[in-house]
């Protein structure tokens, strides 16, 4: 089976950069260290007038890992006032087709 990619894509206005990635850290910090986490990769839009600034992609080995990784203690990270600030739309998927550069290829 295929890693799965965890997206979260965040409402975050262009004055609450600082607020958002302090509360992001912290959650990020502590999915680092769960089981079948591989990888992620925190995205800001180039347009300050974007409805979703900050997008949020991460690798994780199955479905089953990213379920557990979101215990209590998650939850608990997660209820901290401001996180409400910023809507957020995750979701899982899995890659269906994969294309690389003939760089990237040869590296």
């Amino acid at each position: 089976m295929s890693e799965i990619v965890f997206i979260n894509s965040f409402e975050v206005p262009v004055d609450r950069d600082e607020d958002f990635l302090l509360l992001w850290k912290e959650i990020d910090d502590y999915m680092r260290g769960k089981p079948g986490y591989r990888w992620r990769r925190l995205h800001r839009s180039l347009d300050p007038g974007a409805r979703l600034r900050y997008v949020n992609v991460a690798g994780w080995d199955s479905a089953e890992h990213f379920d557990a990784a979101h215990d209590e203690t998650f939850r608990q990270l997660q209820s901290q006032p401001g996180w409400a600030d910023f809507p957020a739309n995750p979701s899982l998927y899995t890659v269906v087709q994969e294309d690389e550069s003939a760089a990237s290829a040869a590296a």
